[in-house]
């Protein structure tokens, strides 16, 4: 079978664009392709560039006027370009993975798919996919439903099995939706294939700068309950899954081998690492450790790392961590490792609106996380929101100091956006927001149109928002 996986595009309609392609879809076209498919990747959100376009609160900002009325145009060259690649492949199936923010290019692109090759199979998988079973209902072009984990409910279904028994897929049968249930976890992730890497469709071969920073993903889920998110939701706290350190070594060591031996990249005098197409690489990182929360299970996390310093791996990372979860030991392995940044969610200064989001974390763990990793050289990104509900001007202020406190090597500031699904969006519809008839393309993080505080000051707002100054590196990262 010939199968095209496609991540849709959204930050281009922001002027921004999305050079990594999904690590979901990844590796269930390795899967497919284990087995005898022919399964290609294409990233509709890949323009071809060879550097960043910068990417923050501010510039979404000023592209989100334009940003709203893309949607309303079907005619737009960007939807024909879409399609035209898609079919150019003359897929048998397509698989479009989805966060609530590029639903609504899914269903542009998949009726128009439909209207000029109805007999292709069309499947809808990944994030919202999984947190909204009415779905279908919705996307008349979309044939099938996937929750959860993708990779045996695809091959199920591209192999002819009776759709009524593949656990994890909603289906048509007339007029009825039909759902028999979660899909069936990977019982043990160590088992799958490493992503696919080389098979992308739609650019040319020497394009591929999305690989330049190579998605590891070491866990799947996440065992935190921060009502703001949705990775609770999407894989289900208590099925949190870990590869083995063995597992993870020997991705890297296959990734040094075949993309990132010694003749394709260097350091160069100003500190950026280059590869061989001489493309400066995002973050001075080669690997991102893409895990809600790499350091989870601190054993494991010290395998991990003493493996890569032991077998000299060279591969500068970077990962996404709380702060609760460093101590000196860890923090410093980090370091000797290659650690180029660490991404840490500190969301607020008030332990007051920390606790009410279920953080399960405090300022003093966060000075504290911050401070370890200071002192041990590793830089870091602080991410932090505004407009918690019930948030005021005096949680606001305390936000602003732990910011001016922790000095992070990087700030990035969101104005909230109650996911949809997670526990923090049906609150809220509970209060009376009407968040249910928004727009799905109004649900990412720096949209602004999903406000629920009504108690912080315009003043106050437009202090946190001055924390952009504290950013003095031009070329740094998200």
């Amino acid at each position: 079978m010939k199968i095209l996986l496609v991540n849709p595009p959204f930050y281009r309609f922001l002027g921004s664009h999305y050079n990594a392609n999904s690590l979901g879809i990844a590796y269930i076209a390795a899967y497919l392709n284990d087995r005898g498919h022919d399964a290609w990747l294409y990233n509709a959100d890949y323009i071809g560039e060879k550097k960043f376009r910068k990417y923050d609160l501010i510039h979404a900002q000023e592209n989100f006027t334009n940003y709203k009325e893309y949607f309303k145009n079907q005619n737009l060259p960007i939807w024909e370009e879409v399609v035209e690649t898609i079919l150019r492949f003359e897929p048998e199936w397509i698989g479009y993975t989805s966060y609530t923010a590029n639903v609504s290019s899914i269903d542009i692109i998949s009726s128009k798919v439909k209207e000029r090759s109805p007999k292709i199979k069309q499947v809808i998988g990944g994030v919202h996919a999984t947190l909204d079973p009415n779905l279908l209902n919705k996307l008349s072009a979309i044939d099938y439903c996937i929750q959860r984990e993708g990779e045996k409910a695809m091959l199920s279904l591209i192999e002819n099995e009776p759709v009524e028994t593949i656990s994890g897929v909603i289906s048509r049968s007339g007029n009825k939706i039909i759902n028999i249930g979660d899909a069936n976890v990977n019982k043990n992730i160590d088992d799958l294939p490493f992503p696919e890497r080389d098979k992308f469709w739609g650019i040319d071969k020497d394009e591929k700068s999305f690989v330049d920073v190579s998605y590891i993903c070491t866990i799947r889920g996440c065992p935190y309950r921060c009502n703001y998110c949705a990775s609770p939701f999407h894989w289900k706290r208590d099925k949190t899954q870990y590869r083995s350190p063995e597992s993870v070594l020997s991705e890297m060591r296959h990734l040094r081998k075949k993309y990132w031996n010694d003749k394709q990249y260097d350091f160069s005098a100003s500190g950026n690492i280059k590869n061989k197409s001489n493309l400066i690489i995002e973050d001075n990182s080669i690997i991102y450790f893409v895990d809600d929360v790499f350091t989870i299970k601190k054993p494991r996390v010290k395998k991990i790392l003493r493996g890569i310093i032991d077998e000299k791996l060279d591969m500068p990372w970077k990962c996404e961590a709380r702060t609760d979860h460093f101590d000196e030991e860890i923090a410093e392995l980090m370091k000797q490792a290659g650690c180029t940044r660490v991404k840490l969610g500190f969301e607020s200064g008030s332990d007051r609106i920390l606790k009410n989001i279920q953080k399960d974390e405090t300022t003093e763990d966060m000075i504290k996380g911050a401070k370890l990793l200071k002192d041990a050289g590793v830089p870091f990104t602080a991410y932090f929101m505004a407009g918690f509900p019930g948030e005021t001007d005096e949680d606001l202020k305390q936000t602003i100091k732990l910011a001016e406190k922790i000095e992070a090597n990087y700030y990035v500031l969101s104005i909230l956006s109650p996911y949809y699904g997670t526990k923090m969006y049906f609150d809220m519809i509970e209060m009376g927001y009407e968040l249910d008839k928004k727009p799905w393309e109004y649900f990412y993080h720096h949209s602004g149109e999903l406000l629920v505080n009504n108690t912080i000051s315009n003043d106050m707002l437009t202090k946190y928002l001055q924390l952009n100054e504290l950013n003095n590196t031009a070329n740094n990262y998200i």
